[in-house]
C-alpha cells in the first residue's frame, strides 16, 4: 500500500467520530426570543433553579394572556405590566412597547436562575428604541417562577412570570441609598 493511501485511510479513521457527532438534526431550535426547552434542564427539581428578585415591585394582579399574547409598555423607567401568569407549556408572545425616550429591552432569565446566559429569552430586537415594538415567544415546560428584566435598566424595571401554580418571588426593596445610586437613564444594556 503506497504511504498516500495509507494516509488518507489514517485521516479518514481518525475523522470518522468527529463527522458522525456533527451529525443529525435532534438539536433544539435557536430562533432568538424564543424558548421551547432548556439546554441545561433541572429535573431533579423539576423546575427553574432559584431565580433573582425582581427590582421593580409586582402588579397586584397577574396578567392572563389574551388570544395567546401579551402586551407591556416601558414607562416611566417601569414595566406597567410585569406580574404574568401563563400555563405549563402555552405558547405566548410577550410584546413590549416603549413609550419612554430611552432604549430598553425584556429578557427572561431561564431555568438557571442567571442573567446573560444561553437559556435567556430576550426580544427582538434586543434593543427597543423610544416608540418601537420588541416580542418574544415564551413556552416553558416547567412550571415555576421566572424572571425578566430590562438589561438596560437592570435596577429598576423587572417582573415575573408565574407558569402554572408557582408561587411568585417577593420583588427586591430598594433602600434610599439604592435609588439615589444608579443612573437610570444608562443607554448601554448590563452585562
Amino acid at each position: 500500500m503506497s504511504p498516500y493511501l495509507l494516509r488518507l485511510v489514517a485521516a479518514c479513521l481518525l475523522l470518522a467520530p468527529v463527522l458522525a457527532a456533527c451529525g443529525g438534526d435532534d438539536a433544539p431550535s435557536t430562533t432568538p426570543g424564543v424558548i421551547t426547552e432548556s439546554p441545561n434542564p433541572v429535573p431533579s427539581i423539576g423546575g427553574p433553579q432559584q431565580q433573582p428578585a425582581p427590582p421593580q415591585e409586582l402588579s397586584a394582579e397577574p396578567v392572563e394572556p389574551s388570544d395567546g399574547a401579551i402586551e407591556i409598555a416601558a414607562s416611566g423607567l417601569q414595566f406597567t405590566e410585569n406580574y404574568l401568569h401563563i400555563e405549563t407549556g402555552q405558547a405566548v408572545t410577550i410584546r413590549l412597547t416603549n413609550e419612554d425616550d430611552v432604549p430598553h429591552n425584556l429578557r427572561i432569565a431561564g431555568v438557571d436562575g442567571q442573567f446573560g446566559t444561553e437559556d435567556d429569552a430576550v426580544v427582538t430586537p434586543d434593543q427597543v428604541d423610544p416608540g418601537q415594538v420588541g416580542e418574544l415567544t415564551f413556552a416553558p415546560a416547567a412550571p415555576g417562577a421566572y424572571t425578566f428584566r430590562c438589561d438596560f435598566h437592570p435596577d429598576t424595571m423587572g417582573g415575573e412570570i408565574v407558569v402554572g401554580d408557582a408561587t411568585p418571588i417577593p420583588a427586591v426593596t430598594p433602600t434610599p441609598a439604592d435609588a439615589s445610586s444608579g443612573d437610570d437613564t444608562a443607554d448601554t444594556p448590563a452585562e
